[in-house]
């Protein structure tokens, strides 16, 4: 993979300078992939070391453009570096989709490029920072999602500008964006406490940043009623592709959970899938309730009751708190709060 990336990227490279008037759009990465005969992901590396290199420019919903200075070695100006991690992407109807879109639209109204990285693909975490510094190209970044604190703190150590978006952060100085997670999560288990549910099953892929924090807010709420952590209805390691079996815990547990709290709307329609499946019935006989808020939560039938996070918010916060940073003002973090949505997949048993 990286030799072909690496060729492809010189030959973008010196195409650009030969074929390319400065401001000129530049192919789209569908006609790339088709004219070269490389993958997608090629493709994408290739350009977004061009445009970290300063010699093109990405617009939100316009395109890619080589850049009006096109000579080695000078910077790219308003230059900001989306920082991910490998769960992030920005698929349609992807958690992060409406995050990522609202940041590009957000620097693109303020005069700024974007460039992507993926943080495994550098190294370190020093050698990434000292990459993304090099020549003063970039004068900030958005850390999103399981970004290594170690990578935060290297920002700082250096004076690059920065904010976390949807990863709480305890060192001091580093602004986070994210929602409130633990509020949230309480907030469903009391809802389904209120419709009558006492033992209530856990879903959760292992716990990382968001997902670990809304199972804390799961057993606190659960505690601050008595209800004891009954880890025979908890599965913290869950896997889409063996869903039958990860769930059989749960469902085949001497107390099966009257309701399923998923940590996502994703798994929770794969636990309603399992259930329905076995020729359980949801929400007849188990509620499954999710978090997210994620278009296929309201698609899916039943509609999955869910904790909404207000995405495109998240984005929007991040992009004005980094604004500010670069402008040499101070940002402080900020938890979003998050929504309720009571849908038709929790069954009131208490009005039976």
């Amino acid at each position: 993979m990286g030799s072909k990336y690496e060729s492809l990227r010189e030959t973008l490279r010196q195409r650009a300078k030969r074929e390319f008037t400065p401001g000129a759009k530049f192919p789209t990465q569908r006609a790339l992939m088709a004219e070269y005969g490389v993958s997608l992901a090629t493709v994408e590396r290739a350009l977004r070391d061009l445009v970290a290199d300063g010699l093109l420019m990405r617009n939100q919903g316009r395109g890619t453009f080589v850049r009006e200075e096109t000579g080695a070695g000078k910077p790219a100006g308003n230059q900001i570096a989306l920082l991910l991690s490998r769960n992030v992407t920005c698929n349609a109807h992807a958690f992060y989709a409406e995050i990522l879109f609202e940041i590009n639209d957000r620097l693109s109204a303020a005069g700024c490029s974007f460039a992507y990285f993926y943080t495994d693909e550098y190294g370190t975490p020093r050698e990434l920072v000292h990459r993304l510094t090099a020549e003063g190209r970039f004068r900030g970044a958005i850390l999103i999602n399981r970004i290594p604190e170690e990578l935060a703190i290297e920002f700082k150590r250096v004076g690059l500008p920065f904010v976390v978006v949807d990863n709480r952060m305890e060192s001091p100085g580093i602004c986070c964006i994210c929602g409130k997670n633990e509020e949230g999560a309480a907030a469903m288990v009391e809802y389904l406490i209120g419709c009558g549910h006492r033992r209530i099953g856990f879903v959760s892929t292992p716990l990382h940043t968001s997902f670990l924090e809304r199972y804390i807010g799961y057993c606190n709420a659960l505690l601050a009623h008595g209800i004891a952590i009954n880890h025979a209805v908890v599965q913290r390691f869950f896997h889409y592709e063996s869903a039958e079996q990860d769930l059989a815990k749960l469902l085949d547990a001497p107390e099966p959970p009257t309701a399923i709290f998923a940590a996502n709307d994703a798994m929770g329609i794969a636990v309603c899938r399992v259930l329905r499946k076995r020729g359980v019935r949801v929400p007849g006989d188990i509620s499954v309730a999710g978090f997210d808020g994620d278009d296929i939560s309201a698609q899916f039938s039943p509609r999955l009751t869910t904790i909404e996070v207000p995405r495109r918010k998240m984005g929007r916060t991040a992009v004005a708190a980094l604004l500010r940073m670069i402008a040499g003002e101070e940002a402080e973090s900020v938890m979003l709060p998050l929504k309720l949505l009571e849908r038709e997949s929790v069954l009131n048993i208490t009005l039976q």
